[in-house]
């Protein structure tokens, strides 16, 4: 299936067969995506299977024989500010968040290729997902984290049999740490903010909102966007069912909000922003790598970015726990942005779908926080 799937870069233009290995353009340094004819049609989908492996029909890498079960999260009916919205749960996905879905893909292609082992540069839910699917596949994992992470957080990575290396200096540093680690021979760097396979992967959650809606796209998609693996994924939803998808909508928080600032510049051009304290850790990243891709996908989908404030966070975390629903901070971004839209009289012309990407065990310590000042 692979030869029918070449690496384009989105910012230099060159273009090669799928390297499983390469995560970003050897001419230029800039940002690679897949692109292919493959469609998903109806009839290929495998109904037997519950994964998300139930699109590999329109999916670069080929269903593993191992799997953790990923994929086909809940899409519940709940109510915000009195319109009835749907929320996509991605937070019961197997390591507690959304990065399952990348990892899975990207983990079992790097398997396939023979990597004995994988560099990740993660302080939280990507360190997790693919040490948790490292594991699975018999590979090594590497994790690099900035030196000031909890170590609640890397816990669950070290579970799974991961090596932890704590990194002084920038988020930056961290991932320049990963990178090297990753020119040993037989070791690959799996990041989730770079590398093609991911991204892939990340697109299962819009098309099963797709089939759970009885094979049609909600009005409007509600998402948190850091390094923007899930809206990235949402676009390449719709290019794989050949038809233009709903309209999405990034949320960030205002302490750090590099797509709602490039959004109101002239051209909109992405320059990195200063990253504030924010409770959404998840969602802070001050220049993501798709930045400019995310904001085509934005604008082509007739949507936009939103930044938050921390009250405004606060305050529908908590909502959305006394509804039942137990996710991080971070996770809680989208369904701000849609109360946000709601007050300012924006109406949707169908379902409103939330996705809601991390589990609240993720962020114990903010949560006590939170609890603890209600």
């Amino acid at each position: 299936m692979s030869e029918e799937w070449m690496l384009r870069c989105h910012d230099c233009g060159w273009s090669s067969s799928l390297v499983v290995t390469l995560w970003r353009c050897p001419a230029c340094g800039g940002l690679l995506l897949l692109q292919s004819e493959v469609r998903m049609e109806r009839r290929a989908i495998r109904r037997d299977d519950p994964t998300l492996w139930r699109y590999a029909a329109c999916l670069p890498v080929p269903r593993p024989v191992r799997s953790l079960g990923e994929g086909m999260t809940p899409l519940v009916a709940g109510e915000l500010e009195g319109r009835p919205v749907l929320f996509k749960l991605d937070f019961l996905l197997p390591t507690g968040s959304f990065k399952d879905r990348g990892a899975s893909l990207l983990v079992a292609a790097l398997a396939a290729a023979g990597v004995r082992a994988l560099a990740v540069d993660s302080s939280g839910n990507a360190a997790a997902a693919f040490a948790a699917y490292a594991a699975l596949h018999g590979l090594e994992a590497l994790v690099f984290a900035p030196a000031g992470t909890s170590p609640a957080k890397l816990a669950q990575a070290r579970a799974y049999g991961a090596k932890v290396a704590l990194v002084e200096g920038s988020r930056e540093a961290v991932a320049r740490a990963a990178q090297q680690a990753a020119e040993q021979p037989g070791v690959a760097y799996a990041s989730h903010n770079w590398h093609p396979l991911f991204v892939e992967g990340t697109k299962t959650w819009l098309l099963e909102v797709w089939e759970q809606l009885g094979y049609r796209w909600p009005a409007a998609c509600f998402l948190p966007v850091g390094g923007g693996s899930m809206l990235a994924g949402a676009a390449l939803a719709g290019r794989a069912l050949g038809a233009r998808g709903p309209l999405l909508v990034a949320a960030q928080p205002e302490a750090c909000a590099p797509l709602a600032r490039a959004w109101t510049q002239p051209g909109r051009r992405l320059e990195a922003v200063h990253a504030g304290p924010t409770i959404a850790e998840g969602a802070r990243i001050a220049a993501p790598p798709r930045g400019s891709f995310l904001l085509t996908m934005l604008e082509e989908s007739g949507g936009w970015p939103e930044a938050i404030a921390e009250a405004e966070l606060i305050d529908t975390t908590r909502q959305l726990w006394r509804r039942g629903l137990y996710v991080e901070p971070t996770a809680a971004l989208g369904a701000a942005a849609f109360r946000r839209a709601v007050r300012r009289g924006w109406e949707p012309l169908g379902p409103v779908v939330i996705l809601l990407t991390g589990s609240g065990l993720k962020a114990s310590s903010v949560i006590e926080q939170l609890l603890e000042t209600s």
